[in-house]
């Protein structure tokens, strides 16, 4: 076995100072370290693993993962000593997804440099899949994930991706038929330019944050949404350009779209339709925004557009369970957005009132108001989310939505689930309700 060097280790003012000899001294931020795990095969010392900052010049570079073995760990660390994880120590490899266009495309950085050094220092098994093509993770789901899922044998998936990455895996395991024997345990690891899901359940620190979670956390089922859409709505995609059919379940009068984040109609799902373009994407999550000032200030300086629609709402009591049904009264809209999820952006708390992975489906609306005033809404909700407070914002907890569409142009009908763009065609619908079934975990670390 190699020599390894050795070193003892103090806290002083947040930082660890990490001692071989006089003058050979390393110094981390205690909020850089991952976590500490004893040495493997060595009879004594631990690894402190934290992430180096600093290093090549580029934006995409996202530090590096290092380990530094200390001798005896002081008790004011004691609360970060990790055991690698039981999900993490079944005979299969964990598999490693790397979604090389996810975001700025940071992802074959954030692997190289920090998620392999790691899994080296646990000692994990793994194998790498890299993204060639949008459709990699659909087919990687179908071929192994599910495969595995049916067999009954367990697995552990690292997702180094956006929001879309989890989606793809979503979109298979319930399109499928087949009976799910051991559900799959997804880590997220964000590299994507929203990372709602993965901001929602607290990775707000990059990458380091979702290793933190890996080593910590417990798997937890993935709460499901379900859009049903109009026979007649087609998935937008190519820039806008091009149109593709929706799965068709047999013997329903509707396409079935699954999703996990969000389903949103009216200036959320147009912003992210007009946003969704190479040109815009290289701004990472500022095109959102960007998409947004387009919106609200049209270039030939007419009023915001008015999206048309009815829009009927199913909820339970809390008391009874008995399930009501309302019709909005207003039949003008600007935002309508349905999510299981507490925040959009890192920043960006659409529902404070959602818990991560609680299941709640929350409807968010408000009509009509001149773009100042829905630019002031937007931004509170930047602010811990105060938007929800405001009087001419509806916030509510639902069962189901269903909006029927009332609008001539298709640009007004267009719907996003979980960052699908669905074109629903003229006199069509949507409605969107809590999915029953759990065939997913994820790993999640409570506050």
């Amino acid at each position: 076995m190699a020599a390894i060097n050795i070193r003892t280790a103090t806290v002083t003012d947040g930082i660890l100072t990490c001692t071989s000899s006089p003058g050979d001294e390393i110094q981390i931020q205690l909020d850089d370290i991952v976590g500490v795990v004893q040495i493997p095969e060595h009879d004594r010392g631990y690894n402190v693993l934290f992430v180096e900052r600093g290093g090549p010049d580029d934006v995409n570079f996202p530090g590096r993962l290092t380990g530094v073995p200390i001798s005896s760990l002081p008790s004011s660390l004691s609360h970060l000593m990790t055991e690698v994880p039981s999900y993490l120590q079944h005979d299969a490899p964990v598999q490693v997804v790397v979604s090389t266009r996810s975001g700025t495309g940071a992802a074959s950085a954030v692997f190289q440099h920090i998620v392999r050094p790691f899994l080296a220092y646990l000692g994990l098994n793994h194998e790498v899949y890299e993204t060639q093509s949008s459709q990699t993770i659909l087919e990687l789901s179908q071929s192994r994930f599910l495969k595995h899922a049916c067999a009954g044998k367990p697995q552990t998936i690292l997702l180094l991706s956006g929001d879309g990455g989890l989606i793809d895996i979503v979109d298979v395991f319930y399109k499928s038929s087949r009976s799910i024997e051991v559900p799959p345990n997804i880590a997220l690891i964000p590299c994507g330019t929203g990372n709602a899901m993965a901001s929602s359940i607290g990775l707000r620190n990059g990458p380091a944050s979702g290793l933190v979670t890996l080593l910590r956390g417990t798997p937890c089922s993935v709460p499901i949404l379900t859009a049903k859409v109009s026979p007649g709505g087609q998935l937008v995609i190519d820039e806008g350009h091009g149109r593709a059919p929706i799965d068709v379940q047999p013997d329903l009068p509707h396409h079935t779209i699954y999703g996990a984040v969000v389903a949103s109609w009216g200036l959320h799902a147009t912003l992210v339709a007009d946003s969704d373009t190479s040109e815009y994407r290289k701004f990472g999550s500022e095109r959102f925004q960007m998409a947004a000032k387009e919106l609200l200030y049209p270039s030939d300086n007419t009023e915001p557009h008015r999206f048309q629609g009815k829009i009927t709402l199913t909820t339970s009591s809390p008391q009874t369970g008995e399930l009501r049904e309302e019709t909005l009264a207003a039949q003008e809209h600007m935002y309508v957005l349905a999510t299981l999820v507490p925040r959009l952006e890192k920043e960006f708390l659409i529902s404070p009132a959602s818990e991560p992975l609680g299941g709640q489906l929350r409807l968010l609306q408000f009509g009509p108001v001149p773009a100042a005033e829905a630019m002031r809404l937007m931004t509170l909700a930047y602010q811990g989310g105060q938007h929800v407070a405001e009087p001419s914002v509806t916030y509510t907890e639902v069962e189901r939505v269903r909006i029927e569409f009332q609008e001539e142009q298709e640009r007004w009908r267009r719907v996003c689930i979980d960052g699908k763009i669905v074109a629903i065609e003229a006199g069509g619908w949507l409605e969107i309700c809590k999915e029953p079934r759990e065939l997913l975990y994820l790993i999640y670390s409570k506050p």
